[in-house]
Order: C-alpha cells, then structure tokens, then sequence
C-alpha cells in the first residue's frame, strides 16, 4: 500500500520513539566500586594474564568468524557454512564461553579475595577491563561452583530452538521449494507481524501468570517443553499438514477462520503461528524471570546482557549447517531436529530443578 520507502519511514518513527525512551530514561545508581573490587580476586599478575587469555580466545573467534565471511563472499563456489560449523563451531564455543568460564573458575579456586585497601583503590586499566570483563563471571562462578556448568548449559540450549530457524521463517512462510507455503506479503505481514504479535502477547501474559501460581523452575520447564514440541506444528505445515488439516476440520477451526475470510492454507499457518509464539512468549517470560533471579544486582546489567548473548550464540552458529539441509532436503527435518535440539533445554531444566534444590536444603535454618 505504500511501498518499501513508506515501510521503512513508518519504521524509522516507530523506532525513534524507543531511542528517546532511552534517552529521557533516569540512569541506575552505579554499582559500589568496592563491592566490584572484591571480586578482583587473586594476585594482579593471575588477572592480567585471565583477562590477556580471554580476550586473545575472543579475538581469534571474531577472526575465524568474518574470514569465513569474506571468504563465502570472494570465492565462488563459496565454502561450505556447514563443514564450516562442525569443525570449528565447538572450538568457538569453547573460545568464547567454556574457556573465560574455566579462567573465571581458576581464579575462584586459587586467588584470594582483595584487600580493604585494594578494594578502594582507583582502578588502573588491565583492572578496569577484568571489572568490565571478568568480574561479572567471577562472582557468578564463585557463587555458583560447579553448579555454573548447568546454568550455562541451559542458558546456552534454552532458547535454542528458535534461534537457529527464525531467520528462515519468512522464506518457509513466502517460499516456494522445499515445503515452503507459498505466501503472500500481506497473508505474512498478518499472520506473523498483526495475529503473531498478538499470541506473543498472550503467551507472556500466560507466562507471568504461571510464574506466579507455579513458581519458576515449574514454568521454565514448561516453557521448554512447548518450545520444542511446537517446532512440529511447523513441521507438519513443511510437510503439507497432515495432522493439523484434519484437526482444524473436526473442530471446525476452518469455519471460524472462514468467518473471518481466512483460506484454509492461511489459516492453517495463522494456527501453526499461534502455537508457536504462546510458547515463545510463556518460555521469554519464564526465561527473564530465571535470568533476572539469577543475576547479582552489582553486576546485573553486564551478567543479564551476557546471558542473553549466550543463548543466541548456538542457534546463530548452526544456520549455517540447517540453510544446507534446507536446500538439500526441505525444511521438514530441519524443524525435527530443532525440536530435538529443545530436548536438551528441557534436560538441563531438570538438571536447574535439581541443583537448586540441593543448593536450599545446604540452607540451615537461624
């Protein structure tokens, strides 16, 4: 109706608005500089050499990334994303989680905590950066132990299922090879973004609402578990519906839809659609809500940002290898195997359940 340059006008203004929320927005009190200070555990040298360790694994794994960029962009055939990930997918997951986690552990283990003196002190630069960098990870490794291997599994998984096949929902939903639907821009544009949004909606507020009457750890499974298993609504629509035609005929959902002037195919996807986003919405809330539980409020901006990073940084690695399967055979399995990669969100919530519990039963009562 009014073009792209229209589109992207409307959007530009609708954006504005957050920017001058940010703007106009009162900043949080600082964190106390000598509650950041304690966490400088260790003698200044073991820091230095933490943080020169971290920052040389995080340097490599932006190289190894954008040369594999500029490659597939200067070379023609361009190299496999796939080959790409399953050799070097794990050594950047190790470069950029596994091996900071394990120095931030070894400083836990083998340094001491700082001095009043060292606590007060004006910070120098290499201190500055590992208050920044590695403090935030210290403290959570300190207080967690061990226990940190489960957090950041699930941290990692949690959100897995929709990071690794949301950039391709909207050539699934307009494409037409490989199972794809086949849609309009505008039968898109009001499933996903008007109808879609909606549900969203919905399945937050169902989330806070299990939050409160289940607590947590109840709704974080929940959230899991739906995740995973609505991947097979799409699954099903990549397959050409077999199990949600005949549902929606029985209970006449087509005749509601009809109501509205909604084809059967559109209608089909506006189900699927809501399916899927009540369970993004319940699993986004119960996921802020452990998130926010579970950071430590003098480094809760920098924690909270770290942990969302770390749950796309999976999903973001393997597009790669699921865009090959897609043109190689449709996007049936890659939607199966999105759903078993859920699985393992729903194992470590178990695993979550369990440290907690054993973590509050080591609370003696006063």
């Amino acid at each position: 109706a009014i073009g792209w340059p229209g589109v992207f006008v409307t959007a530009g203004v609708l954006m504005s608005l957050g920017l001058i929320g940010t703007l106009i927005a009162p900043e949080p009190a600082p964190a106390s500089q000598a509650n950041v200070a304690r966490e400088r555990r260790g003698s200044p040298r073991l820091r230095l050499a933490v943080l020169v360790a971290t920052l040389a694994a995080w340097g490599w794994a932006a190289f190894m990334l954008v040369r594999f960029m500029i490659t597939a962009l200067t070379t023609s055939p361009a190299p496999s994303a796939g080959e790409f990930t399953a050799a070097w997918g794990p050594w950047i997951v190790g470069a950029t989680v596994i091996l900071p986690a394990a120095l931030a552990g070894l400083i836990v283990w083998k340094g001491r905590s700082a001095t009043e003196a060292e606590s007060v002190r004006a910070p120098r630069f290499a201190d500055g950066l590992y208050d920044a960098i590695l403090a935030p990870l210290v403290e959570l490794m300190g207080r967690l132990g061990w226990g940190a291997v489960i957090v950041l599994g699930l941290i990692l998984t949690y959100r897995i299922t929709d990071g690794v096949w949301g950039p391709f929902a909207f050539p699934f939903y307009m494409g037409d090879t490989g199972g794809a639907l086949g849609h309009s821009k505008a039968e898109v544009a009001l499933a996903s973004k008007t109808f879609g949004v909606v549900m969203t909606i919905v399945g937050i507020a169902l989330g806070g609402w299990a939050l409160l009457i289940i607590g947590r750890m109840w709704s974080l499974l929940i959230g899991a578990i739906l995740s995973a298993a609505t991947n097979l609504l799409m699954m099903d629509l990549a397959l050409g519906a077999p199990v949600i035609s005949p549902f929606m005929r029985a209970t006449h959902l087509y005749d509601l839809f009809g109501a509205f002037h909604v084809g059967e195919p559109l209608s089909r996807l506006m189900l699927a659609i809501a399916g899927e986003n009540i369970a993004g919405g319940f699993a986004g809330a119960a996921f802020v809500a452990y998130l926010s539980a579970l950071s430590n409020r003098t480094f809760g901006a920098v924690q909270f940002a770290v942990f969302i990073s770390l749950a796309l940084l999976i999903g973001t690695l393997g597009r790669g290898a699921l865009g090959e399967l897609i043109d190689a055979q449709g996007y049936a399995p890659m939607f199966a195997i999105a759903a078993w990669l859920g699985l393992l969100a729903v194992v470590f919530c178990l695993l979550e359940w369990v440290r907690s519990a054993v973590e509050r039963r080591k609370i003696v009562p006063a």
